[in-house]
């Protein structure tokens, strides 16, 4: 039995295959939020960090609704790379899509926050790795 491979897939006119699918993740980020760096992405055009605990990822093409997407988020609650959790916030972590700024289709804007009582339970924060995809149709 052979195997197909291929570098580059291309559409019948030539250009750049365009994922249309619903059940395709159309966008995803791996954000650094303590060192405010984008370590790894997909179709994002830029990031924005709005504040303590609250980042936005801009989408490289829009979607087709603001509402009709589902948003996957998790994140890595430490403070120097996997080797101690963050002081005193890693008890309950939590992180979704960020219910104080209307949804949009041009971008996710992300809360993440810490549950223990040192850190206010449920304060934002900003943790070490942040996963974001989105899954939907693109406009």
């Amino acid at each position: 039995m052979s195997t197909l491979k291929a570098d580059t897939v291309q559409s019948t006119s030539g250009g750049a295959v365009t994922l249309t699918k619903q059940q395709a993740i159309k966008t995803w980020v791996n954000y650094d939020a303590a060192d405010q760096a984008t370590r790894g992405s997909f179709a994002q055009s830029s990031l924005t960090d709005v504040g303590t605990g609250i980042f936005r990822t801009t989408h490289t093409n829009n979607m087709n609704s603001a509402e009709d997407k589902c948003v996957l988020t998790n994140h890595w609650d430490t403070t120097n790379e996997g080797s101690s959790g963050a002081s005193g916030a890693s008890e309950w972590p939590s992180s979704c899509q960020y219910g104080s700024e209307a949804a949009a289709t041009t971008h996710t804007t992300i809360g993440v926050a810490q549950g223990s009582t040192s850190s206010g339970n449920g304060a934002l924060y900003d943790t070490d790795g942040n996963y974001i995809a989105v899954v939907g149709d693109l406009a």
